[in-house]
């Protein structure tokens, strides 16, 4: 064999190989993360654990694009940019986000943690079957929740007559305003006047603050939306520096921030659901058959300490009834 067609034969083996090689190295997976507010929420702690468990190893099997802003405006080009990237899954936090990435594609699955009564959203048009591109994990799977959540607030305050409800008043989420009409119904049977504060944007809880005081209010209940997750503890600040009861949204806001209750599902376990629910997809599992899950465990916390600081008595029957008591 001659010098030249050894060294052609050779070439030719040489870049085979590394075609090969190229060929048999896994493919990174895109996984792109919608949210308000900070990076560091329970939900995406789970997540990131769920993943871990399931044998994703973050920049070398999995990316993990994690877009938290503050606004919608914001939050919205970045879920565009994902469509355009055709990444394989996006993880949309609560109700709104993934209703605005569900508007802008019907082929990239979509799986949402957090999401409140899917189907009053728009999200899904069944638990059981999902159809389309979107599935996930509810926070809650309906409006009565919200009853059950104000019900307990009064149990916990029996002397409240007044409370002031802040709630998220854009507009792009119906089911906003669903849950204030809910609440509405449920006051009047509970001896309860709401006074609602609306709120449009994180730079609006300043204002709104500004008007609740303890002479026209008992206490202070938000109607959880991603809206608020950056402000919920400067929330838990104004209430206890007025000497107001708080109902909350995250066990971690009772324990840590010092707002008076929270009751709800657990936020570290809905991520580590949504997680499940990725792995499946990235596995060739379709959206539609993945049946929405619903949280199997509420959680009922109270923080004996803030009523304490805030001259408040909690009724024994209600604190037999937590959970958790913070002292």
């Amino acid at each position: 064999m001659s010098k030249n067609i050894f060294v052609w034969l050779l070439g030719i083996f040489l870049l085979t190989t590394a075609s090969t090689a190229r060929a048999q190295q896994p493919k990174i997976l895109q996984v792109g993360v919608l949210t308000l507010g900070s990076p560091q929420l329970p939900q995406i702690e789970g997540l990131r654990a769920g993943l871990k468990e399931a044998g994703y190893v973050e920049k070398k099997t999995l990316v993990l694009d994690i877009a938290a802003k503050e606004t919608y405006e914001e939050l919205r080009p970045i879920a565009k940019a994902y469509v355009e990237k055709k990444l394989d899954v996006i993880v949309a936090l609560g109700s709104t986000a993934p209703l605005l990435a569900k508007a802008l594609t019907e082929t990239i699955p979509i799986v949402f943690v957090g999401a409140s009564d899917p189907i009053a959203s728009g999200l899904v048009k069944s638990l059981a079957r999902p159809e389309a591109n979107v599935t996930g994990v509810a926070r809650a799977t309906d409006l009565e929740m919200q009853g059950k959540r104000l019900e307990i607030f009064k149990d916990a305050v029996p002397s409240s007559r007044r409370v002031a409800v802040l709630f998220n008043a854009r507009g792009e989420n119906p089911l906003h305003a669903e849950s204030l009409k809910l609440l509405h119904k449920v006051a009047p049977a509970l001896g309860l006047k709401l006074i609602e504060k609306p709120v449009k944007s994180p730079a609006d809880i300043d204002r709104t603050l500004s008007t609740i005081s303890k002479d026209s209010t008992d206490g202070l209940f938000i109607i959880c939306a991603s809206i608020f997750r950056d402000s919920l503890k400067k929330l838990a600040d104004f209430a206890l520096g007025k000497r107001l009861p708080l109902s909350t949204c995250g066990a971690r806001h009772v324990s840590d921030d010092g707002a008076l209750l929270n009751y709800g599902a657990d936020d570290y376990r809905l991520g580590l659901r949504g997680a499940w629910y990725v792995d499946r997809i990235l596995k060739g599992a379709k959206p539609a058959e993945l049946p929405v899950e619903q949280p199997t465990k509420f959680e009922f916390v109270i923080n004996l300490k803030t009523a304490k600081q805030i001259g408040l008595t909690i009724p024994p029957n209600v604190l037999a009834r937590a959970d958790r008591v913070i002292r």
